[in-house]
């Protein structure tokens, strides 16, 4: 039960978020149980919980949200439904989800999801059916309203991702609680992209771009992924902070960096690490680019060679036929679908798209103007074709290649530790490129 609760919760939480691969496990948290509801099928439920939340930044969102699963072997979801258009307050106040559990119904699985950093503020949850007479029963929970386990010494629910999670922990307490009972208090702290403390903002042609740092001593730049931003690189920055002075960016449109109306281009974009290094005063960087990122970083060494030391570009693609083309056809058809509905056209999504299908126009030959030691990585089984890689690996002069057996686009995040231990030892160490024979 325990396994497939949060196969269901992971589901469910890819409405949440425009770029699912956002929703990282290290600025979010959830707890959940379940209740057997074979015994009341064709019944309303009603589920509801007392939630409070205390502001951080207007970035921090709270949900309540339940899976009616099926009763077969599989164990598949009947139907899924969330609290998210439920603005939650300051205030204690009462959110409901409702539905009807259906004839094929076992059972419904519910919790709670708390994002980003701040507090939040749970009790007195409830579920209830409607019997035949229109009454409400009550069915029974595994400690709704938080009055067991008050010194904290077992699990709160069947699951809860915060025990392995550094950046929140979830206790049941007294504090600013509702009815002067005891409720569970959930806090969530310093999530990268999300950290007030660290970060700060920083206007450049157009658009207010957000960035955090970490750590002291040489500076070192993240770049990002199309779809991603700052958390991406939590990994990254939990090893490289120990090292170097951490500056991590979102890139405009991306994380809390507001976008223009300008066509998004990976040239733009390099025009406003530029600034942004200026604004900092910062006069010369190595650059840390994963995807997208990399791409930025290839077009900052071509375009301001004084700003770049050295250069790591990961998975990235000088031309749209540098993607496997599955994935360009993919991306095509994406732009198709959103091409369909006007105000579609109007997002950010559709934008981002645009520069995939379109961007980068950069040749080969461009390359060879780069004159920063740059270490060139991709998996085996990047989304990038593997001689494109290559071929830019060997336009660069002074460049050294790493394409990694077993790994894909995703290598910084599934196995960061030798990422990041290739990434340092380049970094450290005088760059050298020896003779063939």
């Amino acid at each position: 039960m325990k396994n497939f609760l949060i196969k269901l919760f992971m589901l469910l939480c890819c409405s949440f978020y425009v770029h699912a691969q956002e929703l990282k496990s290290e600025y979010y948290t959830y707890i959940t149980q379940g209740t057997d509801v074979s015994a009341h099928i064709n019944k309303p439920y009603k589920l509801s919980a007392n939630i409070r939340k205390e502001v951080f930044n207007g970035n921090e969102k709270v949900y309540l949200f339940m899976n009616l699963i099926d009763a077969s072997k599989e164990g598949g979801i009947l139907h899924s439904k969330n609290s998210h258009n439920q603005l939650v307050s300051e205030e204690w106040q009462t959110i409901t989800i409702e539905g009807m559990i259906e004839p094929t119904a076992k059972t419904l699985a519910f919790g709670l999801m708390c994002i980003n950093n701040g507090k939040f503020f749970f009790d007195d949850f409830k579920l209830e059916v409607q019997n035949k007479d229109g009454t409400w029963e009550k069915l029974q929970l595994q400690n709704p309203d938080f009055e067991e386990n008050r010194d904290n010494s077992n699990a709160i629910w069947e699951n809860q991702s915060y025990q392995s999670n550094r950046n929140f922990t979830a206790v049941i307490t007294k504090e600013k609680s509702n009815n002067d009972n005891y409720c569970l208090l959930v806090e969530g702290k310093d999530v990268y992209g999300q950290n007030d403390d660290k970060g700060g903002f920083v206007n450049v042609n157009g658009v207010k771009l957000y960035y955090e740092i970490y750590g002291k001593g040489k500076p070192l730049l993240l770049l990002h992924g199309a779809g991603q931003s700052i958390s991406a690189f939590r990994s990254q920055i939990d090893f490289f902070s120990k090292h170097y002075k951490v500056i991590a960016l979102d890139s405009r449109g991306r994380g809390r960096s507001t976008d223009n109306d300008d066509e998004l281009t990976y040239v733009n974009q390099a025009k406003d690490v530029h600034d942004f290094l200026e604004k900092l005063k910062l006069d010369t960087v190595s650059i840390i680019g994963w995807s997208d990122g990399g791409i930025i970083g290839l077009i900052v060494a071509m375009k301001y060679p004084e700003k770049v030391e050295k250069l790591i570009a990961m998975a990235a693609n000088i031309h749209p036929n540098g993607l496997l083309p599955e994935r360009l056809q993919l991306h095509k058809k994406n732009i198709e679908r959103l091409e369909k509905d006007e105000k579609e056209k109007d997002t950010f999504d559709y934008k981002l798209l645009k520069q995939l299908v379109y961007y980068p126009q950069l040749k080969f030959d461009d390359l060879r103007s780069i004159t920063s030691p740059t270490l060139i990585m991709a998996g085996d089984h990047d989304l990038i074709q593997d001689m494109h890689t290559i071929k830019i690996f060997q336009a660069i002069p002074n460049a050294n290649l790493a394409i990694f057996p077993g790994e894909t686009h995703w290598f910084p995040e599934d196995n960061s530790k030798l990422f990041n231990t290739t990434v340092f030892d380049f970094l450290q160490k005088e760059f050298k490129k020896p003779n063939r024979y």
